[in-house]
């Protein structure tokens, strides 16, 4: 039996977010690309940040769970070679930390990706503060299908840990 995904999350990331700032969907190096972009949300009422944290795998636990789906443009199905990047990184650009990098062939031979025992998860800890994006991208070769975030039967699912940081002297 493997071990069981991280089970303190207390907030779940989807095609349904709030923290939804667009879809992509783009041509780059010759990669057809669709996916989703999200922000951390703006510091509360009281000016503290929030922080989104991506929980990697423990000797207890594989990490946060990831669940995908990406459907094509025209109905067809993707490659199970397409790539899945999901990452974090700052409003410039810098700062690139990969919480998934793989294959989309791993996410669609899940028959059930809410089987906690079948899905897949983060595969290492990452933090997004304040200011930072997350980064939710299928890549299919151009020619192919073209990944549509928008198509119906496209969504994502990652369970995090969303904290209003505090601090005090």
């Amino acid at each position: 039996m493997p071990l069981p995904l991280y089970n303190g999350a207390n907030h779940v990331l989807d095609e349904n977010s709030p923290e939804i700032t667009k879809f992509i969907q783009e041509t780059r190096d010759g990669m057809a690309v669709g996916g989703w972009e999200l922000a951390v949300p703006e510091p509360g009422p009281d000016g503290n940040p929030f922080l989104f944290i991506f929980v990697g795998p423990t000797a207890e636990h594989r990490g946060s769970g990831l669940r995908l789906h990406m459907a094509a443009k025209d109905g067809a199905a993707l490659p199970d070679d397409a790539q899945v990047l999901i990452e974090s990184f700052y409003k410039s650009g810098s700062e690139r930390q990969a919480i998934y990098s793989g294959a989309y062939g791993d996410f669609s031979a899940i028959a059930d990706q809410t089987d906690p025992d079948a899905s897949l998860s983060a595969q290492r800890r990452v933090e997004s503060g304040e200011d930072y994006l997350v980064r939710v991208e299928v890549a299919a070769p151009e020619g192919g299908p073209v990944p549509d975030p928008a198509a119906p039967g496209s969504g994502f699912h990652i369970d995090c840990v969303k904290i209003w940081w505090t601090e005090s002297a």
